[in-house]
């Protein structure tokens, strides 16, 4: 039963079938006298609620027998009103008491979809990072590849520039002792010549 927006449930049929347009219909029996409800909720439902007033006035009308029907009615409504407006108190209450807590978990759940938000554009990257490193790897090998290569081709030319300035040596070895030899042959062709 809403209480909020109070919209009656049960209405009394006065003998005029089809002035109401609901499903179910129970008999009752309040302060014993019998009234034919029609209510939207299950029959069960209307049978517990009229027991619940009949239970409410009996009530009254034991504490003061000499109540008449429509008085033990009054302070019947009244004392339910009175259950009501405490219980729409403790309500607004237990309701003033989550509100924080639902606010805080609002905020929770916007934080949490911040950093969702986040995780993903940080894996994004992840994986960006990650296709970097692998050409970074892939040039590193290369890199190391030519480098080897590099090296035993200098070491190649060095040990062929070695091999040159050796026989570039023993050449002008050759060079300097044929012109010892020239110059001693052009002696002795001096002296053979005098």
């Amino acid at each position: 039963m809403c209480y909020n927006n109070y919209k009656p449930i049960f209405h009394y049929i006065r003998g005029v079938d089809g002035l109401v347009d609901k499903k179910n219909k129970v008999l009752i029996k309040i302060n014993g006298q019998e009234y034919p409800i029609v209510g939207s909720e299950p029959k069960d439902y209307l049978l517990k609620v009229g027991n619940y007033v009949d239970e409410k006035m009996d009530e009254v009308r034991k504490g003061n027998q000499r109540l008449s029907t429509s008085m033990i009615a009054v302070l019947t409504s009244i004392n339910m009103a009175d259950d009501l407006l405490k219980l729409q108190e403790k309500l607004n209450n237990a309701q003033g008491k989550y509100e924080e807590p639902l606010q805080d978990l609002e905020e929770l759940k916007t934080q949490y979809q911040k950093l969702e938000s986040e995780h993903k554009n940080l894996e994004e990257e992840n994986r960006g990072l990650k296709r970097n490193n692998g050409n970074l790897l892939k040039f590193k090998e290369k890199y190391e590849t030519e480098s080897i290569e590099l090296k035993e081709e200098a070491k190649s030319r060095k040990e062929e520039s070695e091999k040159a300035e050796k026989i570039i040596n023993e050449l002008q070895n050759k060079l300097f002792e044929n012109q010892i030899k020239l110059v001693q042959a052009r002696k002795q062709l001096e002296k053979y010549q005098q």
